[in-house]
């Protein structure tokens, strides 16, 4: 039976936006994601650059084995669910 380890990390849009070379200095940012008023967030809308950071912030843990669970995205941040096998 194979056995399992967990993990959960928090990317802040401040995180995707340097991944994606932004100065964090800059004021007034771009929203990364978009949440709706029913309390439902996603990024599919926002510019294809951000997509690009934000696979490259998944693919990075996925090379050191561990596998995406579930990701839940709030306006500004996105907060990933992640198991390996031990």
């Amino acid at each position: 039976m194979d056995q399992w380890e967990y993990d959960i990390t928090t990317h802040s849009a401040d995180e995707i936006l340097a991944a994606r070379g932004a100065p964090a200095e800059v004021e007034e940012k771009p929203r990364v994601f978009y949440c709706n008023s029913d309390g439902y967030c996603f990024f599919d809308q926002a510019p294809n650059p951000y997509v690009e950071a934000i696979v490259g912030v998944l693919n990075k843990r996925g090379r050191e084995g561990w596998i995406l669970v579930q990701v839940a995205l709030r306006e500004r941040d996105m907060i990933c669910f992640w198991r390996r096998k031990r």
